[in-house]
């Protein structure tokens, strides 16, 4: 903001000839003729020779008039020479004076409240700004009007005060006046927005962002996030998706967070699909963080092959017993029994006396026909509360067969019940 201060002010340092000085304020011909001189050495960048003149010139007994231009003389040699802090002393001394014309007080004081901004001197910026644009809009000439650059300049200053209530509309009117205005000016509309936790105003600002430009990432981001603050998570979802279809996915997280909003809005196959692409093509690293949101997606799509191969590589990097039961349950699912007791067993090595593993390894044995071993397994289940009704349940239908095992199909787990995952 300080380089763009100093411009502004050098904008502002050029003075009347003495012909438009005469005819606006009575000076005496040897001042006028020493400003001229000082004015002539400046624009051959003669600073020194400058400063001189405006000394002499100021050891002198001054009319109050010749006093405030002889001051804002020398606060345009401080700019040239960029001293801001002496320039801003010298405009504020000339303002001070009241002694110029309406339009030159203005001047002043609009030239003392950029300095102030530009030093960071905030709260007297403000106060500058603000006096001068009033004075502009009550008693203001056909030839001065409040530019685009001055509300930006305003909202700026409440920004760094943390007035963010106060930024919104001056900013607003900067952008309005500018037509397309800079990228930086949507940016302070949207800061103030996120601030106030006005969502409406940061999507209209972040949608023209995005289109506008559409190469920021960014930006694509801060719309999917705030659609999702305003509970349109199907626009986040699409907006996001737009992102990755545009190759704008710089981060992991941006993968899994699309897999995320997929699964919400009921499409966990194609986050299954995104998360394995991504993997394959190395964008997505396989931790087992993201191995487990694979495997989620691939569960809740059906996907039960690819999901048990995702526990499966799970369980061999962290074995786990919750792990095993879940690929146990797959198993049953699959109605894959040889797996699924291989799976009992992984899973029984790490938690021996786990209740709902004794019903499960019963089931598997029932349908490999081997009815012995699937009793002993359901009267040990029978001892557990949790499990005690299923196993029971699983009892009563081998007595009813057990009289006829030779002559009937095994039965299934859609027997008498299917055990819970």
């Amino acid at each position: 903001m300080k380089r763009m201060m100093q411009a502004l002010c050098l904008s502002v340092g050029l003075m009347l000839g003495t012909t438009a000085l005469a005819e606006r304020i009575q000076l005496s011909p040897g001042v006028l003729r020493q400003l001229n001189q000082a004015q002539q050495a400046m624009a051959e960048d003669n600073y020194a020779q400058a400063a001189k003149i405006l000394q002499q010139l100021s050891s002198h007994t001054l009319s109050k008039p010749a006093q405030a231009y002889t001051l804002q003389f020398r606060g345009n040699l401080a700019l040239a020479r960029q001293q801001e802090t002496a320039a801003l002393q010298h405009f504020a001394a000339a303002h001070a004076l009241k002694a110029l014309s309406g339009a030159d007080q203005r001047r002043l004081l609009h030239t003392v409240a950029q300095l102030q901004m530009g030093q960071e001197q905030w709260r007297k910026g403000i106060a500058s700004l603000e006096q001068w644009m009033q004075q502009v809009r009550t008693q203001g000439g056909q030839h001065e009007s409040i530019r685009a650059e001055d509300y930006l300049l305003l909202a700026q200053g409440y920004s760094q005060r943390a007035q963010w209530s106060r930024v919104v509309k001056p900013v607003q009117t900067a952008i309005r006046l500018k037509g397309r205005a800079p990228e930086d000016w949507y940016r302070l509309q949207l800061a103030a927005h996120f601030q106030l936790k006005q969502w409406k105003g940061a999507t209209a600002v972040l949608q023209l962002l995005v289109n506008r430009y559409p190469q920021q990432a960014r930006y694509w981001e801060q719309l999917a996030s705030v659609y999702q603050l305003r509970d349109r998570h199907s626009d986040a979802l699409t907006t996001l998706r737009a992102a990755w279809l545009a190759g704008k996915f710089s981060q992991e997280r941006h993968y899994t967070w699309l897999a995320q909003l997929m699964v919400q809005q009921g499409l966990p196959q194609r986050a299954a699909e995104l998360l394995d692409d991504a993997m394959s093509r190395q964008q997505l690293s396989r931790t087992l963080k993201h191995e487990r949101l694979l495997a989620q997606t691939q569960l809740q799509a059906k996907l039960y092959p690819q999901g048990r191969a995702t526990l499966q590589r799970i369980a061999k990097r962290q074995p786990d017993y919750a792990t095993w039961r879940q690929i146990a349950y797959l198993d049953m699912q699959l109605k894959h029994w040889d797996a699924m007791q291989r799976s009992i067993g992984e899973a029984v090595a790490l938690k021996p006396d786990a209740a709902d593993l004794y019903l499960l390894d019963g089931i598997a044995d029932v349908n490999r026909a081997r009815y012995e071993r699937a009793r002993q397994r359901f009267n040990k289940a029978r001892e557990f509360e949790a499990t005690r009704a299923q196993a029971q349940r699983w009892l009563n239908y081998l007595d009813q067969v057990s009289n006829s095992v030779a002559s009937r199909e095994a039965p299934t787990t859609e027997g008498p019940l299917t055990a819970r995952s």
